[in-house]
């Protein structure tokens, strides 16, 4: 009884890896510590007017990105299909970078979105982003500016301002 309880331990044991320490990748006595992986961040960009119903009908701004972010382009400086989505369906909207990133900052986008029928406030846009890995960037530090949102004759209403929040994952 003694000698199957004693081969089944020495199964398991081997089954387990053993004690052996034959310098296999991972097992070579030193801590692995994984590079950390880029991440994704979501940047909403609301209206909000005098009441809950104001409509507009094209908004731009520019929006510059802190350190680290980065947003694909094409050879033209647009930025490619896919990284800013309109909120409100029927919308138009196209983005470039109007200056590149710098050692202190990350590029500045130019955003502009256009709706024939009108658009709400609330949600105008969703910008997406990747970041360099280990960057964890927050809302205060990008900056949304020259918002401006238009009437139907292309007019500017000065009682629609913009907010920018943010999502990471």
């Amino acid at each position: 009884m003694k000698l199957l309880a004693v081969m089944l331990m020495c199964l398991l044991i081997e089954a387990c890896g053993g004690s052996r320490s034959d310098q296999i990748s991972g097992n070579d006595g030193n801590v692995h510590i994984p590079e950390p992986a880029s991440g994704t961040v979501h940047v909403l960009v609301t209206t909000q007017g005098p009441v809950a119903d104001a409509v507009l009908y094209a908004a731009q701004f520019t929006l510059r990105l802190p350190a680290g972010v980065s947003v694909p382009t094409d050879a033209g400086g647009a930025v490619t299909d896919g990284v800013v989505a309109p909120a409100i369906g029927g919308s138009y909207v196209g983005a470039a970078v109007v200056t590149p990133s710098s050692t202190s900052s990350g590029p500045v986008l130019s955003v502009n979105i256009v709706n024939p029928v009108g658009m709400t406030v609330g949600p105008l846009v969703t910008l997406t982003y990747t970041t360099a890995a280990g960057t964890i960037p927050t809302a205060e530090s990008f900056t949304l500016d020259a918002f401006s949102a238009r009437n139907a004759s292309g007019a500017a209403i000065s009682d629609i301002t913009s907010r920018l929040t943010l999502q990471t994952q």
